[in-house]
Order: C-alpha cells, then structure tokens, then sequence
C-alpha cells in the first residue's frame, strides 16, 4: 500500500463522505459515538470528538497535531469549542485545501494550519505538541511503530496522545474471517490491521506510559450498521456502474468493506478501541 493510493482514495470519496456521512455539519470522516440520547449521526460523530478531548484533558492554551486530519472537522471543532492552537496533516491536497476553505468559514483559520504531511516521518521539531490527535488514522500506516514513535518525538515532555480506530479483536483468525479482513483492508487502502493487544505493546515500546485502552464497540456500532445499510445499496449499484465503465472498481470495493465491516465487528473479529497515553 503506497502513500499516493491512499491520497487516491480519499481524493475520490471525499464527496461521497459528504454526500452520504458527515453533511455540511461535523465534516468528520469518522464513526460516531452513540450514547443515551444521542438523536443521530451527526451527534454522534461530535460525541466523538467531545470524547477523546475530555479523555486528553485539552485546554484552550494547548498545541494539538491532528493526525491525518482529512478535511478539518476536528481540528475546527477543537479550535472552536476549546479555544486551542491546532495543526492539520494530511497526505491528501485535496484535503488541505478544502480544510483551509473550511477554517475560514466557520472563523477560525487563526487558530488553525492544515499541511501535507505524512504522519510517519514530519517536519515538525522535537516537542513541538501538548497532544497528538488521530481518528481511524493510524490503520493507513503500514508499520504503526512509525507512527507512534514520530509521535513520541513531536511530544513535550508529559504531552498526551489520543487516538480512536480500528483493531483485530483476535489471533489467530479464521479463513472466513481472514476475507472479511482482506476485503474491508482493500476496500479501504489498509496495508493490515493489527490486534488491539499488539499495539498496547508497541505504545509501551515506543515509550509512552499511563497507557489506557477502552473497547468503544457497542458505541459505534449504530454507526457501523448505518453504513453497512448504505453500502448494502451502493454494492450492487458500484458494481453495474464499475461495468458499464461509469464508476473505477475503488467505488465497488469500497462498498463491499463497508459490508465487511460491520459483518467483522458483529462477529467479533474487529473492536474499536480508544487509546489514551502519555510521554
């Protein structure tokens, strides 16, 4: 998996993201959290935010690196609701330029910079960070070592690293379970997924301590069926269009991974996990 396939892909679904997911409202490209109350989709991905920045205890004098920002919708939802200093990366120029535009609308492009940056390997000095931020980011990485120990690096001395994604629940898998793995990896440009419990390891051998790992899979599972419903229609439609030369196979395999998905988190193959640590 090469850096400009994903760029590719992210390039190619962004209006289908705004289409179908996040609206004109959050711009997030991430699962909701569904709690009591919450009423829909769009509450549930700020839940998500709200969440992980109570969990990392930001305030309005901090410096968050958003991780693989996508189009901005949590760095402006940070910079707006806390009052915080913000920076944006993405391998995407296409998200970076339609984060700027974003920023300026809702008014807070003082407070916020966007760049094209692999999260792996910045630009940015030793310490440079309070806390890095990253939703359903880190499964692009090919070896998250990468990423964790970069983000070790950028970190002030006590800084906090948030983060929300994906994990295999187990290991060794079945050979059924191992397609809906490789399915939802192609569909979504995933190099692998790695068990939830490998990567506490690789937290701690990067360095990070007061490490705390919460299982968040009943709460995005409201998530996960809405966009299995949708995928369930778009499949067969991507895969006449794919024939008819209309639509690229991404679109199809796209469809069938937001099948996959929720048939590996029903299954208990996949968890979504919150992972909270310090420098």
């Amino acid at each position: 998996m090469n850096q400009s396939s994903i760029s590719d892909y992210y390039d190619y679904t962004l209006p289908f993201y705004k289409f179908f997911w996040h609206k004109n409202n959050s711009n997030a490209l991430h699962y909701g959290f569904w709690k009591q109350g919450t009423q829909n989709l769009q509450e549930a991905l700020i839940n998500t935010n709200r969440y992980l920045a109570n969990k990392a205890h930001i305030t309005k004098d901090n410096t968050v690196l958003d991780a693989g920002c996508g189009i901005g919708g949590s760095s402006i939802w940070l910079a707006q609701t806390i009052g915080c200093s913000v920076v944006g990366i993405t391998i995407s120029d296409k998200q970076v330029a339609r984060a700027k535009d974003l920023a300026k609308k809702h008014g807070v492009d003082s407070k916020v910079q966007f760049f094209n940056e692999n999260f792996t390997n910045t630009k940015f000095d030793d310490e440079s960070f309070d806390v890095v931020w990253a939703i359903e980011s880190v499964c692009h990485a090919t070896e998250k070592s990468d990423f964790l120990n970069e983000a070790y690096r950028i970190l002030k001395k006590d800084g906090r690293l948030i983060l929300a994604d994906g994990f295999l629940k187990r290991d060794p898998i079945s050979e059924h379970e191992r397609k809906i793995n490789s399915d939802f990896c192609i569909g979504l440009q995933l190099p692998n997924m790695v068990k939830f419990s490998d990567f506490e390891k690789k937290l701690s051998a990067a360095g990070f301590n007061n490490i705390v790992a919460e299982d968040k899979s009943d709460e995005v599972r409201p998530s996960s069926k809405k966009l299995y419903n949708m995928c369930r229609i778009g499949y067969p439609i991507s895969k006449l269009t794919g024939l008819l030369g209309l639509t690229p196979k991404l679109l199809t395999l796209n469809n069938l991974a937001g099948i996959k998905q929720y048939e590996g988190g029903n299954s208990g193959l996949f968890c979504y996990v919150v992972f909270y640590a310090k420098k």
